[in-house]
């Protein structure tokens, strides 16, 4: 008998506290921008955006746990993601459809351009030298396209006779640029590997 009701008064006690305690990683966090300015939303570190995140990181800010008597001022309404962060796409659909559809930037493992503008043209100079074509320009036009192998930066490529190209230059995290190009800007072709 005493060692029942030992038992019992142990998986009473574990029943009563186990709800009370709370994870030791959750945390309540906040991002800042590069001038130390509170910047979107408030988030729990247990279901952070990574995507949000790295945004933030990319452009110099910072996402850091609030600590305890610490606040974040509001304005009038709570802050949401700047416009910047969030995109607005017209989709491709009957008219029957919504006319605007408001989305996330693309979930790749990054979601702007890394890599040197200068070395990339350099690379699509030489790979096109070496097929027997070289090219007049290749200029940097500040565009990219996200696919789902990442994010690529697109140069025009000119020749004397007029001649033009758009190619698509994508840095892997080995620092290896792969380009891709197109007539179109549409339609483009597989995958070649430029150099380092």
């Amino acid at each position: 008998m005493r060692i029942t009701s030992l038992g019992f008064a142990g998986a009473l006690a574990l029943a009563i506290s186990a709800p009370l305690a709370a994870p030791a990683e959750a945390a309540p966090a906040h991002c800042f921008d590069m001038f130390g300015a509170a910047i979107g939303p408030g988030y729990d570190t247990t279901a952070a955006n990574l995507n949000w995140i790295a945004w933030i990181q990319t452009r110099g800010g910072t996402c850091r746990v609030l600590q305890p008597d610490e606040v974040v001022f509001f304005s009038a309404r709570p802050l949401g993601y700047p416009a910047e962060y969030v995109t607005t796409v017209a989709p491709a659909a009957p008219p029957s459809a919504p006319s605007v559809l408001s989305s996330q930037p693309p979930t790749t493992v990054q979601s702007v351009w890394f890599g040197d503008a200068v070395r990339a043209a350099e690379l699509v100079t030489i790979a096109y030298a070496d097929r027997g074509r070289p090219v007049t320009t290749v200029s940097d036009t500040g565009q990219v396209i996200y696919r789902a192998d990442g994010v690529w930066r697109i140069y025009d490529v000119t020749w004397r006779d007029g001649y033009r190209r758009q190619v698509a230059v994508h840095m892997q995290p080995n620092r290896g640029y792969f380009g891709i190009e197109a007539d179109d800007g549409e339609n483009w072709s597989a995958a070649v590997y430029l150099g380092r």
